[in-house]
């Protein structure tokens, strides 16, 4: 039998196209999906190396199930109408907030978040039942469920901001510092606050508000509904990991 001799260069190019190929045969194997993203540190962050919770959870299960996230930036309201029109496949909700009225699939609670009421030091004594009197300080596109009724009734003033950062500011310095007030995450306060100290010599919190699990929401689409299912399979297990405790000291839950 003759031998066939391949020159090195020849060898390696036939290698590394073998390999290219293989690598692109898996890239198209894999199921592509658009994650709705709405900064809410820790869970989801901007600007940083860091990703946040749910991202680093997020990755380890594409990477397990062969999905290709594709991670685009929408405002709360928007993020909301487009995962009913189907134009996205999952955004970070819960089900206590959602005031939508399609039938979603969520996943299992990912971490409880208990929003607190927070003011400036100097902005005097603060009674919950006094609130008319006051001004709030929000998040475009998001639900306060203990505020909505007076939202409703216009008995409360509201301004919105883009997020959370920006509200703490306004009470850290702005101008309505003395009658301001908001309702903010305690795990993103304690993240910001760590972050920018001037949050914590200047901000007051004035016990919680409400108490929700933080959730994936999923689309109505059959490619949504499979990946809700995968994840919550995946999620099922993996929330016993010591990965998974690894993750939130990460970020400091």
């Amino acid at each position: 039998m003759a031998l066939i001799y391949l020159p090195k260069t020849r060898l390696l190019l036939s290698c590394a196209l073998f390999f290219f190929g293989q690598a692109k045969a898996a890239e198209e194997s894999k199921t592509f999906i658009n994650f709705a993203v709405q900064y809410y540190p820790p869970f989801i962050i901007e600007h940083a190396q860091e990703q946040g919770v749910l991202i680093d959870i997020f990755e380890l299960f594409s990477a397990q199930y062969h999905y290709q996230p594709h991670y685009l930036v929408y405002p709360e309201k928007r993020s909301s109408i487009a995962i009913e029109r189907g134009n996205v496949d999952v955004r970070m909700e819960s089900e206590h907030w959602y005031r939508g009225t399609m039938q979603m699939c969520w996943s299992e609670p990912i971490y409880t978040v208990e929003d607190v009421f927070v003011t400036h030091k100097e902005s005097g004594k603060f009674d919950i039942n006094g609130l008319n009197e006051r001004l709030f300080l929000g998040r475009f596109g998001y639900t306060y469920p203990q505020l909505e009724l007076s939202f409703d009734n216009n008995l409360l003033q509201r301004k919105d901001y883009y997020s959370e950062f920006d509200i703490l500011s306004v009470l850290a310095g702005g101008s309505d510092k003395g009658l301001a007030f908001s309702i903010v995450g305690e795990p993103t306060l304690r993240w910001l606050q760590l972050k920018y100290p001037v949050f914590k010599s200047t901000i007051s919190v004035h016990g919680v508000s409400d108490v929700a699990p933080l959730q994936l929401q999923f689309g109505r689409t059959q490619r949504a509904k499979k990946l809700c299912d995968d994840f919550n399979h995946f999620y099922t297990d993996f929330k016993k990991t010591e990965q998974f405790k690894q993750i939130l000291l990460k970020y400091g839950l």
